[in-house]
């Protein structure tokens, strides 16, 4: 079978690309901007093609017509551009990939779309996140933030649609917080604004910079290893017939926990991994400060698995597997990684803000 990863280089489209070549059973083909993430990847065992989809349609179509399964992974996904710049965030996050599904439907070929977790907005259900009863809920229209999780649930609606009209056979990945080697990118100490947590937090650890809890840290998060992402992503790629025109929350219940607690896990394993304790401090920043005005958050609950379980998936690592794990790819410290050294901290590239 020949597999068409949209957003290939990014940080879940890398370890996916990795995933299925070695696993040595499909002809893999990646589209993305940049394959800085996939250096290590030998070219002879895949194709890759720099390109951006926005400005190639026809290396898009020919992708996809020539393919079995395409697997979309085209995001912005950076809470500070959902303030700063929504309206490039809605045109990628929908437009884009509404036109990314209108030519699986052309050509009729079966779609596997990562939407987000974040669909279930402010939810609050009082247990867990079902992927077929639970209401979302935004916050008001002020509040940009929710641009994000809007386009990703609209484009989640239409294909829904699409596959009661019986255009389309497509199945919904809502991932929680994946997180491993070579996640988003690293930023300067004390910087604002940009990538998810676990980055803002490695950065602050490597330069002894402050870590810094949005509002306090109170929020709740569900941490998953993309080796179990990898997994699960095999088990829906292993069974298109029971996952047909379905949604899957994929995510570990069991490494629910509030960024406070977060933060300090990782000052925890980074002392028992450099043995000593980090210069870190934490403190507390508002949302507004760190990410902008029309900044909102959710105390997000944790997902209920029990459909990817009904397949055979289950999550395998805890959360301190979890983060040691990653931590030693940046550190260059006794784990998963020995001897890679931290990498460079760059500013953040349009290229490693476009895929997931």
């Amino acid at each position: 079978m020949r597999i068409a990863i949209l957003g290939g280089g990014g940080f879940i489209g890398s370890h996916m690309v990795e995933h299925l070549v070695a696993r040595g059973e499909h002809d893999v083909v990646a589209i993305d901007l940049t394959r800085e993430k996939l250096v290590d990847v030998p070219e002879s065992t895949f194709t890759f093609h720099e390109a951006d989809i926005r400005q190639s349609p026809a290396l898009v179509e020919r992708t996809i017509r020539e393919s079995d399964l395409v697997v979309d992974l085209i995001a912005y996904a950076n809470p500070s551009m959902y303030v700063s710049s929504p309206l490039e965030v809605f045109d990628l996050n929908f437009l884009q990939n509404l036109e990314i599904a209108k030519l699986c439907i052309k050509h009729g070929k079966r779609l596997i779309q990562y939407s987000s977790a974040e669909v279930y907005g402010k939810t609050e259900t009082g247990g867990a996140y079902f992927e077929d009863e639970t209401d979302f809920i935004f916050g008001p229209v002020q509040k940009q933030r929710w641009i994000y999780a809007s386009a990703k649930a609209l484009l989640e609606r239409v294909l829904f649609a699409h596959g009661v009209a019986g255009d389309i056979e497509y199945t919904i990945i809502r991932p929680f917080n994946f997180i491993g080697s070579r996640i988003d990118y690293l930023v300067p100490a004390g910087a604002v604004g940009g990538p998810r947590v676990f980055p803002h937090f490695m950065s602050a650890l490597l330069t002894g910079g402050p870590i810094q809890l949005v509002d306090g840290g109170h929020v709740h998060r569900a941490f998953l290893h993309i080796e179990d992402a990898n997994a699960a992503f095999q088990t829906l790629l292993d069974n298109p017939d029971a996952t047909r025109n379905q949604i899957y929350n994929v995510g570990n219940p069991a490494n629910n926990v509030t960024v406070r607690e977060l933060a300090l896990t990782m000052l925890e394993l980074y002392e028992e991994l450099m043995g000593e304790r980090a210069a870190s401090e934490i403190v507390e920043i508002s949302g507004t400060a760190f990410y902008g005005e029309g900044y909102e958050d959710s105390d997000r609950l944790p997902p209920d698995v029990g459909k990817m379980r009904a397949l055979g998936w289950a999550p395998t690592r805890d959360l301190r597997t979890t983060l040691r794990e990653t931590m030693s790819f940046y550190l260059g410290a006794v784990g998963s990684a020995p001897g890679i050294a931290a990498p460079a901290i760059p500013g953040a590239s349009r290229s490693q803000r476009v895929a997931l």
